[in-house]
């Protein structure tokens, strides 16, 4: 809609959820998507842009600036190591319902479209589509049982708005 997307990129730790970094073609592209979009409305919250703080390293490649991220360590000052503890992973919900590659989404507010759930779940390989027979109610099918499971560890629980929470379970097959 704004020029073309060539990369997005999001991250799983829960400092950096709900955060993403799309990587478009041309800068105007990305001004046009920064002007358009910031402060729209997705899953009941506004949607805050800014460009990132540094060329990512696919443009940085196509521009010929790019120096690998070990060199740029190096560069700059060492910095003291500290490790974090990593939490426990999160389980799985309790499921009655046999593995299976379709996922069961339920409970969902009356506002939750087919595009938001798409937004969600198409970074996970294997995804093939999202369907809403009814309010309240989606099924998300995958390729094999295996991609559902990660979608689902991955995003069973996953905050849509202030009071409701992603429940999953497995679908029928």
């Amino acid at each position: 809609r704004h020029g073309k997307v060539l990369e997005i990129i999001t991250l799983r730790s829960e400092r950096l959820r709900g955060q993403a970094w799309v990587i478009m073609e041309t800068v105007q592209g990305a001004t046009a998507s920064l002007q358009a979009e910031n402060g729209t409305s997705f899953f009941g919250r506004d949607i805050k842009i800014a460009y990132a703080n540094e060329t990512s390293d696919r443009i940085a490649k196509r521009d010929g600036t790019y120096v690998p991220k070990a060199k740029r360590i190096k560069a700059e000052q060492p910095k003291k190591e500290e490790v974090a503890p990593t939490p426990p992973a999160e389980e799985l919900p309790k499921s009655t319902a046999p593995p299976s590659h379709i996922l069961l989404a339920q409970d969902l507010p009356e506002d939750v479209t087919k595009a938001m759930l798409e937004m969600l779940f198409q970074q996970y390989t294997g995804y093939k589509e999202v369907r809403i027979p009814r309010p309240g109610l989606g099924f998300v099918e995958f390729e094999t049982e295996p991609h559902a499971t990660l979608a689902m560890k991955g995003l069973h629980g996953f905050q849509l708005t202030a009071k409701n929470v992603l429940k999953l379970d497995y679908g029928k097959a």
